[in-house]
């Protein structure tokens, strides 16, 4: 009776060890399971690191001369677009070599400039302006700018009206004599004041 007693208490011992011993085997796994999970990771993240490095410091050594080239851009550009983007215009470093600058607002700053430039170049644009003419008479007019190509100009009268285009040095703006009614009416007809229609004006492309 006595050994049937603890055979009974010794099977319940072993049933219980058992499971334990399984449970203890189960979260082994899922620690290994989870620590290689973690060892991948760290491998991926070591090597995006590094990819990361490598393409940081391509940026680092023509950040210099990008930031060059768009202030070469820059004077290139209307008058419209440079007021615009000039918060960014004031964040390009005097000297590429020497500044306090990091590289990610160094970016930062290149491709806002470029993507204004971008946004202005696929819209037109139409604004009021002074314009010098002829004796040094400053005249206000009404320019309508296609893009970053060409513009046109003309004041209230049409007696002065003109083409504007790019230049290494700025925009030029040359007046065109005998346009001005139908620089007019391509600027009324933008406005809306005029019906849609086709209008033949003066083009110069440089």
């Amino acid at each position: 009776s006595k050994w049937v007693l603890e055979r009974a208490i010794l099977q319940d011992s072993e049933r219980l060890l058992t499971s334990e011993l399984e449970r203890l085997n189960a979260a082994l796994e899922e620690l290994d399971a989870t620590a290689t999970a973690a060892d991948e990771e760290r491998t991926e993240m070591a090597a995006a690191k590094e990819r990361l490095s490598a393409a940081s410091a391509v940026v680092q050594s023509n950040i210099g001369e990008l930031e060059v080239q768009v202030k070469a851009i820059i004077q290139t550009l209307p008058t419209p677009l440079i007021d615009k983007i000039k918060p960014l215009i004031r964040r390009l470093p005097e000297n590429p070599n020497d500044t306090k600058l990091a590289l990610g607002e160094r970016v930062q700053n290149i491709v806002g400039i470029l993507s204004q430039a971008d946004q202005f170049n696929g819209t037109i644009t139409q604004t009021s302006e002074s314009r010098e003419v002829d004796g040094g008479r400053v005249i206000e007019v009404r320019t309508l700018y296609w893009g970053l190509g060409g513009a046109f100009y003309v004041d209230a009268s049409g007696e002065y009206a003109g083409v504007g285009f790019p230049d290494a040095d700025g925009w030029e703006w040359p007046k065109v004599d005998g346009a001005g009614a139908q620089i007019k009416r391509l600027l009324d007809v933008y406005e809306g004041s005029e019906d849609i229609q086709f209008v033949e004006v003066p083009v110069r492309i440089k």
